[in-house]
């Protein structure tokens, strides 16, 4: 199927990924240093920390990290499943009343892999292409209430019924890191189940 998709959004400025990114680092640093501190102080006295302790300390550490490079919350199991099975994906939007989208997919090599947009012949510089008929693929329930807030949201989609082992890897992938199905839609005969989400997950976009 290709990846090209009726859609629907509007667009809407959103955190920085970078930002985000800083923010967080800067947050688990500064809870590294004050455990270290107090772990400093209770080993000098009678009583110091247990293994069991300082094994979850560790496993915090390691969370904070992992949500400092991937604010998604999605694993690196599950990103690394998502640039291995890239399902379909696309940004919707609402501009001036009319539908519009752009196709996401990523590039790139292990975690270096960043999300890029699909430009089509009639779309304008930005990837955005018109997108009417959007009710034809009778989406259930109906996507419009999430996109009508003024914020595009991006849609990721796969075949309720995998007709091959790709097809069922891209649901995994879904379900990995955008989540669980949220709704289904119909295509050429076919039932898709969706997701919708604010953000694209695990990987960077391409500037």
């Amino acid at each position: 199927m290709s990846h090209r998709f009726p859609a629907v959004a509007a667009s809407a400025s959103r955190p920085s990924l970078h930002l985000t990114i800083v923010s967080l680092i800067v947050g688990a640093l500064t809870l590294a240093s004050a455990g270290c501190s107090l772990f400093g102080a209770k080993s000098n006295s009678a009583n110091p920390p247990t293994e069991q302790q300082l094994e979850s300390y560790a496993t915090q550490q390691t969370a904070l990290r992992d949500n400092a490079s991937n604010p998604g919350g999605a694993t690196q199991q599950s990103c690394d499943q998502l640039a291995a099975a890239t399902p379909g994906v696309e940004e919707l939007r609402i501009n001036q009343g009319a539908v519009e989208s752009r196709q996401w997919t990523l590039i790139g090599n292990g975690s270096e892999h960043r999300w890029v947009f699909v430009k089509a012949p009639d779309a304008s510089a930005g990837g955005w292409a018109p997108k009417p008929g959007l009710d034809k693929l009778d989406f259930q329930p109906p996507v419009d209430p999430a996109l009508a807030s003024g914020s595009s949201h991006f849609l990721a989609y796969a075949p309720v019924q995998s007709q091959s082992l790709a097809e069922s890897e891209k649901s995994d992938a879904i379900r990995g890191v955008f989540g669980a199905p949220q709704g289904e839609f119909t295509w050429r005969g076919r039932k898709y189940s969706y997701t919708l989400t604010p953000e694209l997950p695990c990987f960077p976009q391409l500037q």
